[in-house]
């Protein structure tokens, strides 16, 4: 007796399928198995891994092509009538179009087939339960989802920076080596670092990004402990990870980004107004714009909340920032004291050097070894000129950079006291720097003196500060205080010099 020619047909749309018993080769063993004990030919097999269970996709075309080319071919085979589609209009379609050319269905698990009107209908009862039950599923996951999301635990892709454990509403997150570099980019930013040069910063320590990837960390309110995401109408809610940077500092950097809307844009800065986003409003915490009166050619810095009026011209928010400035000029009689002061904090910040020194040694001490390793493998004949070149070119090319960055560690790490003199310069003439520097500069002074901008009172007519500067805080109480003992004992000898000893 002469066997009958089929093809089989499989399908799974997910790895979830696959790792769970609807694996590709688990269905064609079934189909094969049924085509040996009920006398059929297999001649050729079809389907693919994630091939969509909503759209026919290039497998089911490819079977339909090869059947209207082999009119030899009268059965297809398949596990289960699922396999075509768990949505019912498109599996009714995929087997409205095979009979159209002649095939019987069969579906191997059950015996069912589409030759027998009965069972026919059967199997299209089937493709609509599927349908049912993929539905069913996909809101049970959504629900599960949204509840994870609203009780504080982000449950996609694990960002750059962390490392996760647990799952579902146990999931908790801790912040890896990654994740310290990040934190310095956010700092570096703060501080008026453009992106392309934290991205160059980066490179020595392992952390590759690109300008696109560097972007989305930034502007990714993940990092400040907080979770946006679509199933919650996008509205930002306090997350169960530890932030890398706090709130309020993620806000600033949305700022120095994009004036308000945290979408990154080029802006054209204009050297008449170096406090704009430097500077906000004391009512709403709005950063100033700023504007020019063409008419008139004057200059003015507002604030664009809805209800808020308040506008100042750029010549008396200037002549107030630099007479702000002035507030915290050292007096020569505490140069000395200052001079004490300075070197303690420098030597302290020095730790954080040395850690950040033992790092790039160590990637330095692991490129020269791959490197090592690399010239070996090639003399033994174990990779070819082209692989060796290019390997060693990029190896090269990271020692360069990790060398680099050390040397800036070892100038200022030698250069103590000439560092010392530069603080002591700015710090006995800050307004008269400031008002002097070009627009990179006086933006990079002001951010590191005020690192959270700094509030325009218009009641007051004038200037309040917070989130000062460390430095420049000890810098104010020495000179306040030199000065009042000045005011009470002009013919005395001051005792403030004391006072950081």
């Amino acid at each position: 007796m002469n066997k009958v020619n089929c093809v089989i047909w499989t399908r799974v749309s997910t790895k979830y399928q696959e790792d769970n018993g609807g694996s590709l080769q688990y269905q064609k063993d079934c189909c094969t198995d049924y085509a040996k004990s009920n006398g059929f030919n297999v001649i050729n097999s079809f389907g693919g891994s994630h091939e969509s269970a909503k759209t026919p996709g290039k497998f089911i075309k490819e079977m339909i092509s090869f059947i209207k080319r082999n009119n030899t071919v009268k059965f297809l085979i398949v596990s289960q009538i699922d396999r075509f589609s768990r949505d019912t209009g498109q599996g009714s379609t995929i087997l409205n179009q095979l009979l159209e050319i002649g095939v019987t269905i069969i579906e191997a698990t059950t015996g069912l087939r589409t030759s027998d009107h009965n069972q026919k209908m059967m199997l299209q009862m089937k493709l609509c339960f599927a349908e049912w039950d993929n539905a069913n599923r996909t809101d049970k996951f959504t629900k599960g989802r949204i509840s994870c999301l609203q009780s504080g635990v982000y449950t996609g892709a694990v960002p750059l920076g962390y490392d996760k454990e647990g799952k579902s509403r146990n999931r908790t997150y801790t912040i890896n080596e990654d994740g310290k570099l990040i934190r310095k980019a956010y700092q570096w930013k703060l501080q008026g670092m453009a992106n392309f040069q934290i991205i160059e910063k980066l490179k020595p320590y392992g952390l590759n990004l690109s300008k696109q990837k560097l972007h989305h960390i930034l502007t990714n309110v993940f990092y400040a402990g907080k979770i946006k995401h679509k199933m919650l109408n996008y509205e930002i809610i306090d997350g169960n990870q530890p932030a890398i940077i706090s709130y309020t500092d993620f806000l600033r950097v949305q700022e120095i980004l994009s004036g308000r809307t945290g979408v990154y844009k080029h802006k054209k800065e204009t050297p008449q107004f170096p406090l704009k986003r430097h500077v906000m409003c004391s009512q709403d915490r709005t950063p100033f714009t700023a504007y020019t009166v063409k008419k008139k050619n004057i200059d003015y810095y507002k604030c664009n909340c809805v209800g808020c009026k308040t506008n100042v011209s750029a010549k008396k928010l200037h002549s107030k920032y630099e007479e702000l400035l002035s507030r915290y000029d050292i007096p020569q009689p505490l140069v000395r004291v200052l001079r004490d002061t300075i070197s303690k904090m420098l030597c302290e910040n020095q730790s954080e050097q040395m850690q950040n020194i033992n790092v790039l040694k160590k990637r330095k001490s692991e490129k020269e070894n791959k490197l090592k390793s690399c010239k070996i493998r090639y003399g033994m004949g174990d990779i070819d000129d082209e692989i060796y070149t290019m390997t060693v070119e990029a190896l090269q090319k990271d020692l360069g950079q990790i060398t680099l960055e050390l040397s800036k560690y070892d100038k200022d790490l030698s250069n103590h006291e000439n560092r010392i003199n530069d603080i002591l310069v700015m710090c006995c003439h800050l307004g008269g720097l400031w008002r002097n520097a070009d627009l990179t500069t006086a933006q990079k002074l002001q951010n590191l003196l005020f690192p959270q901008g700094i509030l325009w009172d218009k009641e007051k007519d004038d200037y309040r500060t917070f989130g000062e500067n460390a430095a420049l805080s000890v810098i104010r109480r020495i000179t306040e205080t030199y000065r009042k003992e000045k005011e009470e004992n002009p013919c005395g000898n001051s005792s403030s010099v004391n006072l950081c000893g």
